[in-house]
């Protein structure tokens, strides 16, 4: 009888260790899972959720999740309009992101980048507030390139160029924010 209980006492032990193996490896395997994903995986699972984002100290957009690339985000507001483009880079804090996520999809083309957006924004003509680093500017995206874009600044805020204009380059490093207006 006294070796059945200590057979019995061995086997619970073995059986508590081993279920504490598989969760020590389950745990691994999350936490190495959760290391491969990027903030743009996170925010392709918050498509159609309404996030605010900081940019800065007081600098913050909200909207909803319209569209998201490898290395930007795309938010609309309540009409579904786009309303800002904002570089994954800049952002500093999210409120309301869900802990969804959803990884890019393997196609044959290539995610689109920033300046393709911003190429788009600047074919449509539309006026833009810029937020940088260094400050704020209305204007027109009037070209970009593969590291920075000109603006045609509007510094009176009008739909069309007036007097005192001048072409202003933004390095898309320093950009935070390009609001549509």
């Amino acid at each position: 009888m006294r070796f059945e209980r200590i057979f019995d006492d061995l086997e619970g032990q073995f059986a508590h260790h081993e279920q504490e193996e598989v969760r020590a490896v389950s745990e691994d395997l999350t936490r190495a899972e959760l290391a491969q994903l990027t903030l743009a995986d996170r925010f392709r699972g918050a498509e159609g959720h309404r996030l605010t984002l900081h940019l800065g100290a007081t600098l913050r957009v909200s909207g909803t999740v319209q569209e998201v690339g490898s290395d930007w985000v795309v938010l609309a507001e309540a009409g579904g309009r786009r309303s800002a483009v904002v570089p994954l880079p800049g952002i500093a804090m999210i409120e309301g992101l869900p802990p969804r996520v959803r990884p890019a999809e393997e196609s044959l083309r290539a995610p689109r980048r920033l300046g393709s957006v911003l190429r788009e924004i600047a074919r449509d003509r539309s006026v833009v507030r810029v937020e940088t680093a260094a400050g704020s500017v209305t204007g027109r995206i009037a070209a970009v390139g593969a590291d920075a874009m000109d603006l045609r600044s509007l510094p009176t805020g009008e739909p069309t160029s007036v007097p005192g204009s001048t072409r202003i380059t933004v390095t898309l490093a320093g950009l935070l924010l390009v609001q549509l207006r």
